[in-house]
């Protein structure tokens, strides 16, 4: 997780989850959406990971089921002010004309990102939060719904002239209504919210995505409303981040709006996919998409009515824990059908960890949710429960061709090997310090190859070969498989260290004894390799290749020579302990 803000638009009043929603509906109205995600931060914030995904995810579920056009949703990721205001000015003209037509019409404005107290930071630029207030209150929508996930870095002051918070019986969530303003922020001002790396975005999205989707559907009238949707985010959120270090976050919604009847954000129940949980379940389900093992949906289930979510078509996985078990179910879904989980068809898995704390307060996680500490930022987060690594490797290194290569030639020297190249070995220890990122050390072979020439009878033979000690920083990604007992990692590294080249010069003669002159050289070692892995459990089989630069050897007359060259290691063996 990482750490985040909410920022709030001020005018308008915070409203609070206890009263039962309204019943009323209204017409279907046209429906725009503006979504916004920028992982840059500005000077002294530290970038997010999953900000501009979590508004493509968001923009998805809207196209889904929120009755959006394709050509009405614009996802910007990391725009400038400009791009932004020059979006919101488009929409107003739509909205002036179905305005001038009297016709209905939403807009949906999201932001995830980071913010200081009175601007949005948009890397390099910003763009002053008061500006964006007052263009957005100026467009004629029948109802503007803004959604706040965004970074801070300092407190948030509240807009001159803004009301000040009245009790709970005042701004009842059951005042909302179907015209003006409504701002849902990720956290109160005075709050972080905060990312997951096991949900791959924000706990508040993530949740809010999870109820747009039919989680919060309370009535089961097959739609979702706003304060359905805020219902289920805030108490999903506020379970979620309950034990984390940076501590809970409490989703606000602010209200401004006037007239009578709920307000539907998405209609679930017009999803031509829907995966349905049955009314005895009572656990916690993860939903993965597969093959990618991206995070559908994670609902909190309870026994007493079915639960049906809505999905796009496809191959999905359900990880379902309950009465102290672990059950996996493969899951296709298919256009015009309703798909039932039978617990019977599932598989049960052993569950690898023990839970941290009682009750809701669960920790974000596939296998093992207890094995990721969920109080720890991602920046530090452990990757795994077995950090150390063991691994061998054997391939093949090139030679390198250089001055130093010609100036043998040129003393009549020819090289004796017939492959441009030579067997390499490899072995390394690393230490997994971030679910990503790894630190070790290697030693290897390089290169080694045979010169002679033959001077009237005598021969003179030259020798070498090259050994290297590295340090390494490895970072690899999970891309297949993170919901699985094995999985498909991409990596890449680079180090630096000491190369050895032990050169030996052997000279025969008819009439005189033969003679040896051995010699060792040190000189810089630099080396990038890139690779991928297939780890089931503790065991990993991995291939690799890259290039070591390594100006070791050096002649009497001036060449440098590297050992290193480009390699190939198809035959890796890894060990987790």
């Amino acid at each position: 997780m990482r750490a985040r803000g909410a920022v709030l638009f001020g005018g308008v009043r915070p409203a609070h989850a206890e009263s039962p929603p309204a019943t009323a509906s209204v017409p279907h109205p046209h429906a725009y959406g503006i979504l916004i995600g920028n992982n840059a931060g500005g000077a002294g914030q530290q970038p997010l990971r999953y900000a501009e995904d979590d508004a493509r995810r968001m923009a998805e579920v809207l196209r889904q089921l929120g009755r959006y056009g394709t050509s009405d949703l614009q996802v910007l990721t990391k725009p400038t002010s400009a791009a932004i205001l020059s979006a919101v000015d488009d929409v107003t003209r739509k909205m002036q004309e179905h305005a001038r037509k009297g016709e209905q019409a939403v807009l949906v404005f999201y932001y995830s990102g980071h913010a200081k107290a009175n601007s949005f930071s948009l890397g390099g630029d910003e763009l002053a939060i008061a500006q964006l207030r007052d263009k957005l209150r100026q467009i004629p929508t029948t109802l503007t719904l803004v959604i706040l996930d965004a970074c801070q870095s300092g407190q948030f002051a509240r807009v001159k002239g803004a009301e000040p918070a009245a009790d709970f019986s005042f701004n009842s969530v059951s005042r909302l209504t179907t015209k003006g303003i409504a701002v849902m922020a990720s956290s109160s001002g005075q709050e972080l919210s905060q990312e997951s790396d096991e949900l791959k975005g924000s706990y508040f999205t993530h949740h809010l995505i999870t109820a747009l989707r039919g989680a919060a559907d309370a009535d089961s009238d097959g739609r979702v409303s706003l304060d359905e949707a805020y219902r289920y985010a805030y108490r999903r959120t506020l379970s979620s981040t309950s034990q984390t270090q940076v501590g809970t976050q409490h989703v606000t919604l602010d209200i401004d709006l006037a007239g009578q009847g709920d307000v539907p954000v998405t209609y679930p129940a017009e999803a031509r996919s829907q995966l349905e949980l049955p009314a005895a379940m009572d656990g916690k389900v993860l939903v993965l998409q597969k093959p990618s093992g991206n995070v559908a949906a994670e609902v909190q289930k309870a026994p007493g009515a079915p639960l049906r979510l809505a999905f796009a078509a496809g191959a999905y996985e359900a990880t379902i824990r309950a009465n102290g078990k672990v059950l996996r179910c493969n899951l296709a879904l298919a256009d015009d059908r309703v798909v039932a989980v039978d617990l019977g068809l599932c598989d049960d898995v052993k569950r690898s960890g023990v839970a941290k704390g009682d009750g809701e307060g669960e920790t974000e996680g596939v296998e093992s949710p207890a094995s990721q500490p969920p109080d720890v930022p991602a920046t530090t987060r452990p990757a795994a429960k077995t950090p150390w690594s063991a691994e061998i490797t054997v391939g093949y290194a090139g030679l390198t061709t250089d001055a130093y290569n010609a100036r043998l030639e040129e003393f009549g020297y020819r090289g004796k090997s017939w492959l441009p190249g030579t067997f390499r070995i490899s072995a390394a220890a690393s230490r997994a310090f971030t679910e990503n990122v790894s630190l070790g050390v290697r030693l290897n072979t390089l290169g080694a190859d045979t010169y002679e020439r033959n001077v009237s009878g005598n021969v003179d033979k030259f020798d070498w070969a090259g050994y290297g000690a590295m340090a390494f920083a490895r970072a690899s990604v999970v891309v297949v498989g993170r919901a699985h007992s094995w999985t498909l990692s991409l990596y890449g590294q680079g180090g630096a260290g000491i190369a050895m080249a032990r050169t030996t010069l052997s000279t025969s003669a008819r009439s005189a004894p033969s003679e040896r002159h051995d010699e060792t050289e040190f000189g810089l070692l630099l080396g990038a390799t890139g690779g991928f892995e297939v780890r089931k459990s503790a065991f990993a089989m991995f291939a690799q290749a890259g290039y070591d630069y390594a100006p070791a050897m050096r002649s009497l007359t001036g060449e440098t020579h590297s050992v290193g060259g480009w390699f190939l290691e198809p035959f890796g063996a890894r060990f987790y302990f």
